[in-house]
């Protein structure tokens, strides 16, 4: 049994305050409170669309080993301008589905100021920059618009490049409504340009290990890019070879967000970070 207070700032389902309040509640353990009523207020069981208002006192009859997350936050820097952390596959950036916990959620439970300078995929794993302050969002933001960072990635995908390293141009079209872009040789109405390079860093018969630097970054850039010159990302569905990720097995895409580089100009709150580089191991599950 625990008891808390509610801290949200408006009303929010019961359902969807777990979520986002307890993030590593499994699924089916959450399925189970709301069909038995696990949570009280003022001595009343309630159901999962009941709401929850500011500074309701709840009492959760859910075992604590189902409501807290004992694993860290992976911070790779932090100073009083910047937080960089690793992020794990399987969890989004920012909030984008009402009740759905994010990384910042997380972030921000250690540090309430912070804010996510950019994003990635839902299923893939790396370096997330958030700022700390005002002006270090504002220069960020600034530097990503202006691709003064650069940002490289690490991927397994199957087969073998015709070309070991190369810069590639296309154009994106984005399909809202599905959830999923189209990539063109040629500038397709309603479609943005695009550049991805990448080089091998090593092969086998099956499959390849590439480095690759996003040079624009639009939605799914890579995952499409990469399938569109005939090498999908081993593990990605959407874009790539389900029947060969059946056959190895493969269920999370292989896509690690892997290194950063900044270039600050001097005079700016950021400039000390000017040349700096982080990285990070890529933690694929494809031997």
């Amino acid at each position: 049994m625990r008891e808390i207070v509610a801290n949200v700032d408006k009303p929010v389902s019961l359902q969807n305050f777990l979520r986002r309040t307890f993030p590593a509640i499994p699924p089916a353990i959450l399925r189970k409170a709301m069909e038995n009523r696990d949570v009280r207020r003022a001595g009343k069981r309630l159901n999962a669309e009941e709401l929850i208002y500011p500074d309701d006192k709840l009492t959760l009859y859910i075992d604590d080993k189902y409501l807290d997350d004992e694993t860290p936050l992976d911070i790779v820097f932090i100073d009083k301008n910047l937080l960089i952390v690793n992020k794990k596959p399987g969890i989004t950036v920012v909030e984008e589905r009402p009740g759905v916990p994010s990384l910042q959620d997380a972030v921000r439970r250690r540090y309430p100021e912070a804010k996510a300078c950019h994003r990635l995929d839902y299923n893939t794993g790396g370096l997330v920059v958030f700022a700390r302050t005002n002006a270090a969002a504002e220069q960020m933001e600034a530097a990503f618009r202006d691709r003064t960072v650069r940002k490289f990635y690490r991927c397994l995908v199957w087969g073998q490049p015709k070309e070991g390293i190369g810069k590639f141009r296309a154009y994106l079209k984005k399909d809202a409504q599905a959830a999923k872009v189209a990539i063109y040789d040629w500038a397709a109405p309603g479609a943005l340009p695009i550049e991805t390079a990448y080089a091998m860093l090593d092969s086998c018969m099956e499959y390849s290990l590439l480095e690759v630097e996003l040079i624009t970054g639009r939605t799914h850039q890579i995952r499409a890019h990469l399938a569109h010159l005939g090498l999908p990302i081993c593990g990605d569905d959407r874009y790539g070879d389900r029947e060969k990720n059946k056959q190895w097995k493969v269920t999370r895409q292989q896509l690690w967000a892997t290194r950063i580089e900044f270039s600050f100009k001097r005079g700016t709150t950021l400039a000390y970070l000017d040349n700096r580089k982080f990285s990070v191991a890529p933690e694929f599950t494809l031997a």
